[in-house]
């Protein structure tokens, strides 16, 4: 079965055309939905399509706050992973366009990995999307190249400074769901946990066809920006301290993966994050040497620079040493 699940908040806008693209997909799907405590109206219409739609719409009401975005998407992740006809998880935001044809491509394409790697192997597949403004007007024909992601960069060392991997454009198998259901300690986004669980444990698969439109409007949580034009530098420099907070969470992120996931990784894994755990604790020149040596590069030279000066010193970090905090007992 092919399941989507859908964390949604305030959304009444555009949900309605979200919805209606997932259900008009050539191959049947499920839609498991959550809502984080709308007021807008987003709940109501959820009550509709789920008495329009019983067989393919599932709406579960929640008393408690699962903690934004991130914090919903994994609770939908766990109630997925309770039955074990969902093989195939897409995710999907509240405000996007899908073509029709978005989950055949994927699914055809996820089969074919499997089929040749194994469906014990951890597997996520993510595509392009096209950049569109509220109305669906084109701003760019591509996500990747608009915001300056070089699908490529995809290993573990790259992912650790910084996530390609959008959630809406997303799929996994159930061997990665499986990794990743269960929510961390910290993390960035849900879309960033999975990304390094899976270039941890399985492969990474970038599909060059915009399979959906992603909508760039003002409320969006984490919206397209064109990271390279110079006034997003200039916006960047003058967010220090949200920047440096960002930084905090990425190296708390990792922590949190190491004492995870420490028993399961190799040698070269756990050097890598050791490595990267250490940054906080080594100069300018240490840093970039380490760097370096373990390309803990960002998508661009300049913004890998930013990096290197940003991270907070060890002494802001409010954590014992970062390389000894996966725990000494996971050296077993």
């Amino acid at each position: 079965m092919i399941t989507v699940l859908m964390a949604t908040y305030q959304g009444r806008q555009y949900l309605e055309q979200q919805l209606d693209t997932i259900l008009a997909q050539t191959v049947p799907v499920k839609i498991l939905i959550s809502d984080d405590g709308s007021d807008d109206g987003t709940r109501e219409m959820l009550e509709n399509y789920a008495g329009w739609y019983p067989e393919q719409v599932v709406l579960h009401h929640r008393t408690e706050h699962p903690g934004g975005a991130a914090g919903n998407f994994f609770w939908l992740m766990q109630e997925a992973l309770k039955d074990e006809k969902n093989e195939y998880i897409l995710f999907s935001d509240q405000d996007d366009v899908w073509e029709n044809d978005k989950v055949s491509v994927m699914l055809h394409r996820m089969k074919v990995l499997e089929k040749g790697l194994g469906r014990q192997c951890p597997i996520l597949l993510y595509s392009d999307m096209e950049v569109v403004d509220e109305e669906l007007y084109e701003i760019s024909p591509s996500f990747a190249a608009y915001t300056h992601q070089d699908p490529d960069r995809s290993s573990f060392a790259e992912l650790l400074v910084e996530n390609q991997v959008t959630g809406g454009a997303s799929m996994i198998n159930r061997a990665l769901l499986m990794r990743c259901a269960k929510a961390p300690e910290v993390c960035c986004m849900h879309d960033w946990w999975i990304a390094l669980t899976a270039s941890c444990f399985g492969i990474i698969e970038f599909m060059p066809r915009a399979l959906s439109k992603y909508r760039q409007h003002g409320n969006n949580v984490l919206g397209a920006k064109d990271a390279g034009s110079f006034g997003e530098m200039k916006a960047r420099l003058g967010r220090g301290k949200e920047v440096e907070q960002n930084y905090r969470r990425m190296l708390n992120q990792g922590i949190a993966f190491g004492r995870r996931f420490w028993k399961d990784m190799d040698k070269v894994q756990r050097m890598t994050l050791r490595a990267f755990l250490a940054l906080p604790y080594q100069s300018a020149a240490g840093r970039l040497k380490n760097i370096r040596y373990n390309h803990f590069y960002k998508n661009s030279v300049l913004q890998t620079l930013a990096m290197c000066m940003t991270i907070p010193r060890a002494e802001k970090m409010r954590q014992p040493k970062c390389e000894q905090a996966v725990g000494q007992e996971q050296e077993a």
